[in-house]
C-alpha cells in the first residue's frame, strides 16, 4: 500500500500540469481534487459503516491540523511541480522521511545516529544532482525547489498526525473524510469555484479528468498511505512511498511531457532514494547517537 500511496502521488503532477495550462492557479486546482474526493469519501463511509462518521470534539485538533498539513503539502508540491521536473518535484518530496526522523527526535526522543545523518546528508547530494542545476543552473527556480522541500516538511507531518488519530481508535476512512472536508473548507476562500464548474461544463472528458484526479491523487494514495503508517511504522511506510514515487514520476514527466533525466539526474536519484533507505531501516546495535 504504501509503494502504491508514493507511485499515484507520482501522477499528480500530471493533473497539475493540464489544469494549469487552461488556466487553474494552484490553490484552485488542489480544491477540485479535495472537493470531490470529499463526496467520494463520503460515499465510502455511507455504504461501509456510518459510524465512521462519529468523531469526539476533544479531538477535532487533530483532524484540523491534519487538515492543514494536508492542504500545504499540497499546495507547496503544486508550485514545485510548476517550478521543476516532476521528477525533481517527486525527489524533494521524497525528503520526507528525513523531516519525520527530525520530528520522531523532537517528539518522541528518538535517538539520531552517526548513520541517519550521514544518508540525510547523502539524500540532499542526490536532489541537488537530480535538480539540474549543475548541468543548467537557469532551468530550475529556487522557488520550485524550496516547494519542494516544504511539500516534504508537511508530507511527514501529515503521516505523524495520522499516526496520533489512529492511536485515539479511528478508521483510516474516519482520518481521510474530515481531513479532506477540512481541506475544502480551509481552501474554498481561496479558490476559484467558478473556474471548476467552467472546466467541468466542458464535456464528459473534463468531468472524468478531475474525477480520476481525486481518485489517484488524494482518494486513493491517501487510503494506502493511512492505513500503512497507521498499521506499521511510520519511518517504513513514508520511507516505501518515497521510493515508489520519484520512479514513477520520472516514469510520467517522460511519457506525458518528454523529460528525459540525464545521467547525472539519474544518479542523484538513485543516491537520495538509496540514503533514505538506508536511513530509515533498523539502527545496528552497536551504532552511537550523535553528540
Amino acid at each position: 500500500m504504501a509503494v502504491l500511496s508514493g507511485v499515484l502521488w507520482g501522477s499528480a503532477g500530471i493533473f497539475v500540469r493540464i489544469l494549469g495550462d487552461w488556466g487553474m492557479d494552484g490553490a484552485t486546482i488542489v480544491f477540485s481534487r479535495v472537493l470531490i474526493a470529499v463526496f467520494i469519501m463520503g460515499a465510502l463511509i455511507l455504504v461501509t459503516d456510518r459510524r465512521m462518521f462519529r468523531i469526539k470534539m476533544s479531538d477535532l485538533w487533530i483532524f484540523i491540523v491534519c487538515a492543514l498539513s494536508m492542504v500545504l503539502l499540497n499546495l507547496f508540491y503544486t508550485i514545485s511541480v510548476g517550478g521543476a521536473s516532476l521528477s525533481l518535484a517527486a525527489v524533494l518530496l521524497s525528503m520526507s522521511p528525513a523531516f519525520m526522523l527530525l520530528m520522531a527526535r523532537a517528539l518522541f526522543g528518538e535517538r539520531i545516529t552517526r548513520r541517519k545523518t550521514g544518508c540525510m546528508l547523502l539524500a540532499i547530494i542526490g536532489c541537488i544532482l537530480v535538480s539540474g542545476l549543475l548541468e543548467d543552473p537557469g532551468s530550475v527556480s529556487a522557488e520550485g525547489i524550496g516547494a519542494g522541500i516544504a511539500a516534504a516538511f508537511f508530507y511527514a507531518f501529515y503521516g505523524i498526525m495520522s499516526k496520533r488519530a489512529a492511536s485515539g481508535g479511528y478508521s483510516t476512512y474516519t482520518i481521510l473524510f474530515y481531513c479532506i472536508l477540512f481541506s475544502a473548507i480551509v481552501l474554498l476562500p481561496f479558490s476559484d469555484l467558478n473556474a471548476v464548474v467552467e472546466y467541468g461544463s466542458e464535456g464528459l472528458g473534463s468531468i472524468a479528468l478531475l474525477v480520476i484526479q481525486a481518485l489517484f491523487s488524494s482518494v486513493l494514495p491517501y487510503i494506502f498511505y493511512t492505513v500503512a503508517v497507521t498499521k506499521g511504522e511510520a519511518g517504513t511506510g513514508s520511507l516505501l512511498a518515497a521510493c515508489g514515487e520519484p520512479m514513477a514520476a520520472a516514469a510520467f514527466g517522460l511519457a506525458f511531457f518528454t523529460e528525459i533525466p540525464s545521467p547525472l539526474m539519474i544518479l542523484g536519484m538513485l543516491l537520495a532514494v538509496v540514503s533514505i533507505a538506508v536511513m530509515c531501516s533498523p539502527d545496528g546495535k552497536n551504532e552511537h547517537p550523535c553528540r
